[in-house]
């Protein structure tokens, strides 16, 4: 009895200074109820029916990226069912097994680390103790985490358990790779996914700590936290608790917080990115210069400019309502809205490639400021290729350019600029022969051209003024003549995937049908033609007119030149 007095003094003892010692965040504010589980509502939903109706399946698989819950779902699930006054399914914490299982003093719930016991003999040791029945509670739980990790053998071994276990036995999986497990345990469990902790949860979780230490921290400093966890609770809390410790006057400000992240601000950002938009490589340079000499990170400003094209690319494909996509304000969306006027969509997509390529690659470089300075100079550059990406990547520039132009139009802030010979507002007054004109019914029309090619010449004109973009892909093509009232250029099979599909859009075909039509003075039409096309028919055109021939004359007297034309 001394003996055992002794022993349980000691415990008690180390069990104070234990007590005493600071414990992270995130073990601090592990779920203890259903309830507390942020995120993952439907999960919730389901797992605590299960409870409440006493429907325990023998084996579940978690899913989903680290931070997200899954671990503290498997413990929080083994004390909900061993729980012997459970409140809606929620553990009561009080009973003899919950305390157990809290305290980790008992054998009903044992958890493996597959990824350092992940061989088949380990398996085999665990699968000794199913057998035996819980102690406290009415099942025994075993929790694999990083289950993927497992051997082909250990699987195997364990096969056979998992689809028959013992009725006191639970089995709960847990992986962040789904993918790398075999099917015939994917078939003998239940599968539930885990998503990425929404930014505004966890902010709110990440509040509640704060208050609960009496600390605070500015609105902005939790967003930079959220989005730096990128949706794991875990990861938020690790950077909290840094943030945290740095804290003056028990209050996180965003730069302290911008500090332990080793991130730039939201305007360093938009100034580079306006930089870029004018493709300003001098001050490109000296955005990046001004960087690294504030001791920021080069890898971490890759994965921001990654994140800000990203940011800008969603709002030109989402018209309305992509600040709930990026999760920003709307004052945020409107600022990425007007920045990313700037761009085209064909170069914002090069730009983001650039940026994620160039940051995988900087994780071997040994001058990590030169891979980022090489980055943003191949930002600024513009696209001259002749492959289709880049064709597309200089129209959608120009298209750009001319919407913001129409719109300074529209807006009042530009004005156009009077054409020649128009007459300045305030002019003299008109000659009698002007007059005469706008009486007749306005100035003389240049006279109708006499060819197909004179018309054709006329239209591009008139393109060239009213569709620069639509006059650029047109210019370099060769008009091959008219088919009755079809005006006709032929394309080289090369641009099919462009210059054709383009051209041969029904809005294209339109413009180019009514300039045709103003320039001739008659309806006409728009075709662009493929030249395998154009040889096919003109082949078959052949053919029938030879056809016709020997059907009026007879074969004897018709001689076929079959020689072709260079």
């Amino acid at each position: 009895m001394i003996i055992k007095y002794e022993f349980r003094a000691r415990a008690r003892t180390a069990q104070g200074r234990c007590s005493m010692a600071y414990q992270a965040l995130y073990r601090k504010w592990r779920p203890q109820t259903f309830e507390q589980v942020l995120g993952q509502t439907a999960t919730v939903k389901t797992l605590r029916r299960q409870v409440e109706a006493g429907r325990i399946a023998h084996a579940y698989l978690f899913c989903g990226c680290r931070g997200t819950g899954k671990t503290s779902m498997a413990k929080l699930m083994s004390r909900a069912i061993n729980c012997r006054n459970p409140n809606h399914g929620d553990p009561c914490g009080e009973c003899e097994a919950c305390r157990a299982i809290i305290n980790e003093t008992t054998m009903d719930v044992l958890e493996l680390d597959a990824a350092s016991n992940n061989s088949v003999d380990n398996i085999r040791e665990l699968l000794e103790q199913v057998r035996y029945p819980a102690q406290l509670g009415r099942y025994k739980v075993y929790i694999i985490d990083e289950v993927h990790m497992l051997s082909t053998a250990a699987f195997n071994a364990l096969l056979k358990t998992l689809e028959e276990p013992p009725a006191h036995v639970v089995f709960i999986l847990a992986t962040t790779e789904p993918q790398k497990l075999p099917a015939t345990i994917l078939s003998r469990v239940q599968r539930y996914d885990f998503g990425r902790i929404p930014s505004s949860l966890m902010v709110e979780r990440m509040r509640e700590a704060l208050q609960d230490m009496g600390m605070e921290a500015e609105d902005e400093a939790l967003r930079m936290v959220a989005r730096a966890a990128e949706g794991a609770m875990r990861d938020a809390f690790s950077i909290l608790d840094m943030c945290v410790a740095g804290a003056e006057n028990g209050r996180i400000t965003a730069a302290q917080t911008r500090d332990i992240l080793g991130a730039s601000d939201r305007e360093f950002l938009y100034d580079f990115f306006d930089l870029l938009s004018g493709r300003d490589e001098c001050g490109v340079m000296h955005k990046v210069d001004e960087l690294m000499r504030s001791g920021r990170e080069a890898q971490v400003f890759l994965r921001e400019l990654s994140a800000h094209c990203r940011a800008l690319l969603t709002v030109k494909a989402v018209k309305q309502g992509a600040a709930s996509i990026l999760d920003v304000t709307e004052e945020d969306e409107a600022r990425y809205r007007k920045q990313a006027e700037g761009f085209s969509q064909e170069r914002l997509l090069r730009m983001l490639e650039l940026f994620m390529r160039a940051e995988g690659e900087l994780r071997f470089a040994s001058t990590p400021r030169i891979g980022l300075e090489c980055a943003a100079l191949h930002a600024c550059e513009q696209n001259m290729g002749e492959d289709n990406a880049a064709l597309l990547e200089r129209i959608g520039e120009l298209e750009a350019k001319l919407r913001s132009l129409e719109a300074d139009l529209a807006s009042g802030r530009l004005k156009a600029a009077a054409a020649p010979g128009e007459a300045a507002p305030k002019r003299a007054a008109k000659p009698a022969a002007a007059k005469a004109e706008e009486a007749a019914g306005g100035p003389p029309q240049p006279p109708v051209p006499a060819d197909a090619k004179g018309i054709w010449d006329r239209a591009m004109e008139l393109l060239s003024k009213t569709e620069p973009p639509l006059f650029g892909l047109l210019r370099n093509e060769r008009f091959i003549g008219a088919k009755g009232n079809v005006y006709q250029v032929l394309i080289p099979a090369a641009k099919k995937e462009f210059s054709y599909v383009r051209l041969n859009q029904q809005a294209r075909r339109e413009k180019v049908s009514k300039a045709l039509s103003e320039a001739a003075g008659t309806p006409l039409l728009f075709e662009a033609v493929l030249e395998s096309d154009a040889q096919k028919r003109q082949d078959a055109a052949r053919s029938e007119a030879q056809q016709s021939l020997i059907n009026a004359f007879g074969r004897e007297m018709v001689q076929i030149d079959e020689e072709q034309q260079p």
